[in-house]
């Protein structure tokens, strides 16, 4: 959080969350006034309230904020980017890709773990049995999971 107040004043954050209890971080504003103060939220509501008060004056200043945090990461969403559903091929290996975001496991057929990269990518080889074969795509990351299905047909010799 920054703001300014008097030069050189005290300005405490005194901050709790239903993650954390109460506890309290205090900055001294610069020269010209201006104060920093990095408050660490947790998920959900978090109640930050900022006193600023100058050792030359009793008085003091008296500001409540309330930040909602949803959290490091967006809703776990799934792709399946390659191949599109209804998708004909000749050949036995398919690989599959995707997207699932950031730190999710993801795992074709409940069998054939996919790799993923640091930005959510996904991709698995996978062994195709002749006629229709449905893929199922799950991608778990704590207490989420996202799901995704497409059916690809393999055709030997055509």
């Amino acid at each position: 959080m920054t703001g300014s107040t008097l030069p050189w004043s005290i300005v405490e954050f005194i901050y709790s969350s239903t993650g954390t209890p109460e506890r309290d971080i205090s900055v001294r504003a610069d020269a010209l006034g201006n104060y920093v103060g990095t408050v660490p939220l947790s998920e959900g509501i978090n109640v930050i309230e900022v006193i600023g008060y100058h050792g030359s004056s009793s008085g003091q200043a008296r500001q409540f904020v309330l930040i909602e945090y949803a959290g490091l990461y967006p809703p776990l969403a799934l792709t399946i980017d390659d191949p599109l559903d209804g998708f004909v091929t000749t050949e036995r290996i398919l690989t599959v890709n995707g997207f699932s975001g950031t730190d999710a496991e993801v795992v074709i057929n409940d069998l054939v773990p996919a790799v993923t990269g640091p930005s959510g990518y996904w991709a698995a080889n996978l062994l195709l049995q002749p006629g229709d074969n449905a893929i199922r795509v799950v991608a778990v990351r704590g207490d989420e999971t996202s799901e995704a299905t497409i059916t690809v047909t393999f055709q030997p010799g055509a």
